[in-house]
């Protein structure tokens, strides 16, 4: 007489990965990744420098933190202005600064796909103003120079989407763009939504996934 069998070993080798299931054996994993920026802020070209780091549950979800600032000068004509109505003799223009950082939430789509998708999403909150330079006494006794700052705070969403390639088994690459979305400023010489924007970004993740 011949019997068949379901192979119960094959069964148990094909792992099903899934989130707060319970019965099933749940991966961690964690990353930390320099990224990079391309953004027009105040009608120019600007480059925020980054990083970003997190915990992974069974390769599908990372929780973490991320941060940004601007790295590449930034003039504002339009507080200079506000500085000159004010009776403020300033050396040079006005330069204008940001950061930003928060919460990091990333989904990912197709993880077993050695190029997939990831929707990183960071909710936080920021500072912004200006630095600017204005001379204390007549140039012709000495040159001693006063700084100048004036900022805000502001909040932050940013949600986005990125191409992955896993270049190694702990490394990645990928590119994407982003909405930065912050609420309304409140500084002279610059308008209520300066900050909101796309971006442009880059990320090498070093890690286990």
């Amino acid at each position: 007489m011949t019997l068949h069998a379901q192979d119960t070993a094959n069964v148990r080798n094909e792992r099903m990965y899934t989130l707060f299931a319970s019965g099933q054996h749940t991966v961690h994993g964690g990353w930390g990744a320099p990224a990079a920026a391309a953004t027009r802020i105040l009608d120019q070209d600007a480059m925020l420098a980054g990083i970003k780091a997190g915990w992974i549950i069974d390769h599908r979800l990372t929780f973490g933190i991320a941060g940004y600032g601007l790295v590449t000068d930034v003039k504002s004509p339009g507080y200079d202005a506000y500085l000159a109505d004010e009776g403020i003799l300033t050396e040079g223009p006005s330069l204008f600064r940001m950061g930003y950082g928060g919460l990091f939430l990333e989904p990912v789509i197709a993880y077993r796909s050695p190029v997939h998708i990831s929707l990183p999403i960071i909710v936080g909150a920021g500072g912004c103003g200006h630095q600017y330079t204005t001379r204390t006494r007549p140039v012709h006794e000495q040159d001693r120079f006063r700084y100048g700052t004036d900022g805000t705070a502001f909040f932050v969403a940013e949600p986005g989407i990125d191409l992955e390639l896993n270049v190694l088994r702990i490394l990645r690459f990928g590119v994407g763009a982003s909405y930065r979305y912050a609420t309304d400023l409140d500084l002279e010489g610059v308008p209520d939504d300066a900050l909101r924007g796309l971006n442009l970004t880059a990320s090498l993740k070093v890690g286990v996934f």
